[in-house]
């Protein structure tokens, strides 16, 4: 079918909309009907949207390939599929149409009512439980109850940063390219800080004067020292004024309405975390609040100068979720309720009219949201859909929401509006690295930002060496390595392409080349098949994440194509069946499908997040709302019995999905620390025996863990450089 010469289009509805009994939101791929929510594939969506955009008419099958499938050349029977999935969901029938009517060599026009005036109600299928007035802050099931035990050098939003790092050559070139071709100029960048160490978190004033940041300076022995809050100039020049100057972190420097306080957070090395305010130009530091045992991030300051609002988690594991903190005494409020699965929910930011919060929203594979919720509670809406993560963000003036991302290989900042839309580019002259943390002036021009350069790199440990050996040397970001059975290849995730791939190597590192061509979509988790020949790895080819299989040319087979997310793929030992975690349901479980293609199977009941078969039979899983590793025996009928489950003693939690592996007769797991070490722990899971092997420091969240045959190397990643300065664009409103 040729795609020029067609009639105009009509145009598809982006704003969330009703079709009859359904709420249809574009932007997330979903429909919802009272309790039920079915999420379906990007161009199903489309299909749907282009209809609903004019109800009761005909739209043709040259005008839905204009719109949906524009520049591409498809077949009549895609469409015909499209339909066809969209019927299933609605639950409509072709014959006796509620919803789609077929007019015969024609096209299909939508017949049920359509009202447009109507509001999201969930992100990714998770109903947000928030009652207006006070929350509860009993911690969801599964959360570590215990006091939390943060970092005394690094914030845990690190992992945010780490997730989306490209080469600075790459970046300055892809910014330069993008600016020549949309004939934008770009804004003018002002490197506000160059200190040794790093300098994070900015905040600018309300009026845009000064930036409020985190630093944490440089010991007498060249170590870092301790967070501390200093006030810079915007216009630069002179000498930073220290705010704060206390043995413990503080970060999160948030302004008060009128410019004259600056409230933080102060954690100490247990992680007992307080919030606290000085003056503007110093002065002794007062507490506003103690929340007890909950570790906090990320200290915004509301437009009426009454509340605060932060992300926290209980424990030093599980999902942050958003909090509201009333300046009268009363006790914070939690507002969201993430899964524990994922990280959760990060850098809040209040609307210019105080009634909503955008915040950054994490699924399990590091794919990062923005989304926005009310104050009062309620649904969580997304506003757009980030495949390579989100590192902060802003509301601007009139509205619009500012956040940091890689987008296409691309990093910097964008802009979308308060309904959600198309993400627009905002060009910076700046000289490279990562965007993150962007803070707009309230009442003036400005933009201030943190220019940060994280880079992890994968070593190689043996038993009782504690530094390892850098295996794969690269200015970009390596992870999550995965070594064939018989220890002849490697193969991990690189941004050495500047977006997310498949790579391979020798074991010592040597002769490394491309495996994949995603083309930006976001990787991760590749497994050898038990022949070495092939690789399951999951990527977001169409926006949710699927599991492929790699053939040995690098040919990459799609073998799910459901629309929820498919992650963290293994193989059965025989090799005929590659499990992997759905959260095609209610909760997340485990499925497995045929290697070839084929309808998936149902695997657990009581939850899963990963799995792989045991050495002596039975399946491992890491539960989604519980820590450990989890071995299930196999029943009469082969498959696992999640009745029978026994926990195994590994310090697991649902984000350390990727922090595993099996080799031989042992399971080895990574268990990652508080300061970011962690040991490498060999498990017999017949006898629950444990036995560290070897310990690694400046471990990512996200590292991954493979190990040779017989259990004497591994590889794993590490974070070989994470500093940070402040930009400040002075002319931006």
């Amino acid at each position: 079918m040729e795609t020029t010469d067609r009639p105009p289009a009509h145009p598809i509805l982006s704003a969330p909309f009703r079709v009859g009994d359904w709420v249809a939101e574009p932007m997330a791929n979903q429909l919802t009907r009272g309790e039920t929510v079915r999420r379906v594939e990007p161009k199903v969506m489309e299909v749907l949207a282009c209809m609903a955009a004019v109800p009761g008419e005909t739209v043709t099958k040259d005008e839905f390939m204009a719109e949906v499938w524009t520049g591409t050349i498809v077949t009549d029977d895609v469409l015909a599929r499209c339909i066809s999935e969209l019927r299933k969901a609605l639950g409509d029938k072709a014959r006796s149409p509620s919803y789609v009517e077929t007019i015969r060599k024609r096209g299909y026009r939508l017949i049920a009512q359509v009202e447009t005036d109507v509001e999201a109600t969930a992100v990714d299928g998770v109903a947000v439980e928030a009652a207006p007035g006070a929350v509860s802050l009993a911690a969801p099931p599964g959360l570590d109850l215990r006091r939390p035990e943060l970092p005394t050098r690094t914030r845990p939003t690190v992992v945010l940063w780490a997730l989306a790092a490209v080469a600075v050559v790459a970046l300055g070139a892809v910014l330069a390219y993008q600016a020549g071709v949309a004939g934008v100029r770009p804004l003018a960048t002002t490197p506000l800080t160059s200190y040794p160490g790093d300098e994070r978190d900015p905040a600018l004033s309300p009026d845009g004067s000064r930036v409020a940041f985190a630093w944490n300076g440089e010991a007498a022995d060249g170590e870092p020292g301790a967070f501390d809050v200093y006030v810079q100039d915007a216009r630069g020049g002179a000498a930073p004024t220290r705010l704060t100057n206390h043995p413990a972190d503080e970060r999160s420097p948030a302004w008060s309405p009128d410019g004259q306080r600056v409230a933080f957070v102060r954690c100490g090395v247990g992680g007992e975390c307080g919030v606290y305010v000085v003056g503007a130009g110093g002065g002794a530091a007062r507490t506003l609040a103690e929340p007890e045992g909950l570790a906090v991030e990320d200290l915004v300051w509301s437009p009426d100068g009454q509340t605060l609002a932060f992300s926290a988690r209980r424990g030093r594991q599980g999902a942050f979720s958003l909090h509201l903190l009333p300046l009268d005494g009363s006790r914070p409020q939690r507002l969201t309720s993430p899964a524990s699965t994922y990280p959760g929910d990060l850098a809040p930011a209040f609307s210019p009219d105080g009634q909503r919060l955008a915040f950054v929203r994490t699924a399990l594979d590091g794919r990062q949201d923005v989304a926005v919720v009310s104050v009062q509670g309620g649904p969580v809406r997304r506003l757009a859909r980030e495949q390579k993560g989100v590192t902060g963000l802003d509301w601007t003036a009139d509205g619009e929401v500012v956040y940091a991302a890689n987008r296409d290989g691309a990093a910097g900042l964008w802009r979308v509006p308060r309904e959600g839309g198309a993400p627009r580019w905002i060009a910076l002259g700046s000289d490279g690295g990562e965007i993150a943390g962007p803070s707009v002036a309230r009442r003036g021009r400005g933009i201030a930002f943190a220019q940060q350069r994280v880079q992890s790199q994968i070593i190689q440990l043996a038993p009782g060496d504690d530094r390892g050996r850098l295996l794969l040397r690269s200015t970009r970001d390596d992870f999550q390595p995965a070594v064939a059975p018989d220890g002849s290849r490697t193969a991990f995730v690189s941004t050495r392409s500047g977006s997310h791939e498949v790579w391979s190597a020798a074991p010592d590192g040597s002769g490394a080349r491309q495996l994949t061509d995603f083309g930006g979509a976001r990787v991760s988790s590749p497994r050898w098949s038990p022949d070495g020949r092939r690789l399951a790895v999951s990527a977001r080819a169409q926006g949710n994440a699927d599991v492929f299989v790699v053939l040995p040319d690098g040919e990459a087979r799609q073998i799910t194509t459901d629309s929820a997310d498919d992650v963290a793929p293994s193989w059965s030992r025989d090799g005929m069946w590659v499990y992997f975690a759905s959260d095609r349901g209610d909760t997340w479980q485990i499925y497995r499908v045929p290697a070839a293609g084929g309808d998936p199977e149902p695997v657990t009941v009581g939850g899963g997040v990963a799995a792989a078969e045991a050495p002596g039979g039975g399946l491992l899983v890491i539960r989604p709302d519980k820590r450990g590793l989890w071995l299930l025996p196999p029943g009469t009928d082969g498959l696992p019995q999640d009745a029978a489950a026994r926990r195994l003693p590994a310090n697991l939690s649902p984000a350390d999905w990727a922090n595993w592996t099996v080799s031989g007769p042992y399971v080895y797991v990574l268990e990652r620390r508080y300061d970011r070490a962690a040991t490498v722990v060999r498990l017999d899971p017949a006898t629950g025996r444990r036995v560290t092997v070897a310990t690694a420091q400046d471990v990512p969240e996200d590292s991954g863990l493979a190990v040779f045959p017989g259990g004497q190397r591994f590889l794993l990643a590490r974070q070989e450089r994470a500093d940070s300065d402040i930009g400040f664009v002075a002319d931006f409103d």
